[in-house]
């Protein structure tokens, strides 16, 4: 993995007018994202909210020949890195308008796990060679920059991050996340470039290092609260 991180620059979604809410939990490997969206979605149901919870990549992306190159074969020298990002951005580009606009628009609370920047840290622990890939997405007018703006704001972003230690050891216990190797320090620039985007995009940072779901879940509620203030 290369020395210095990718320079890191605020995208600009476009903001919906709609009557529902739009709620986006990112973070890397590790860092307690799914466990979030799982006591944020209950915890709304239980209100009586109705709520759609989603995930980036998709189902559909995640069935698609250079995701499970990628990510359950790691046979990533198969696959093209540009080809395999454009991929990732047409996927929340579909998800963003055939369910989280739609949802939006009847009223519904939407929970994604994942969104804009968690792939990146997800493809750059399994291939490195994305660095290049991803620093050139970055730049303006850059692809990826333009083709944000179609995708919908959510109302509250949180990034959940942890030491890359912690992270690892997470990530280890599951037996889906063994068929490659990470390494501490440059997990820990993984993360660490997920931090700088989150803050250049006014993500709200929690750190789960030392922290259960609900705990973490308890450091969100007041911003859902205040999220879900019509």
């Amino acid at each position: 993995m290369q020395e210095s991180p990718p320079k890191v620059p605020k995208f600009h979604l476009s903001r919906h007018e709609e009557p529902g809410k739009f709620i986006a939990v990112e973070g890397m490997d590790g860092t307690g994202k799914t466990g979030l969206v799982r006591k944020i979605t209950s915890d709304l149901e239980s209100e009586g909210y109705e709520v759609v919870r989603v995930r980036v990549p998709t189902d559909r992306m995640r069935q698609s020949w250079m995701f499970q190159r990628v990510y359950q074969q790691n046979m990533r020298g198969d696959v093209d890195p540009l080809a395999f990002e454009v991929a990732h951005m047409a996927d929340r580009l579909q998800l963003s308008r055939n369910v989280v606009g739609p949802a939006l628009s009847q009223g519904k609370i939407v929970v994604s796990d994942r969104y804009l920047i968690s792939s990146f840290g997800s493809l750059l622990v399994r291939a490195p060679e994305l660095w290049d890939v991803i620093e050139n997405s970055f730049k303006s007018p850059g692809w990826f920059s333009e083709l944000t703006k179609k995708l919908v704001e959510p109302d509250l972003s949180v990034f959940l991050h942890a030491d890359a230690g912690v992270a690892i050891e997470r990530i280890l216990k599951k037996k889906s996340e063994r068929s490659f190797d990470i390494e501490s320090s440059s997990y820990q620039q993984v993360i660490d470039l997920g931090k700088s985007l989150a803050l250049a995009n006014g993500m709200t940072l929690i750190d789960t290092s030392n922290s259960s779901p609900t705990k973490t879940f308890d450091s969100v509620k007041l911003l859902l609260s205040k999220t879900l203030q019509w």
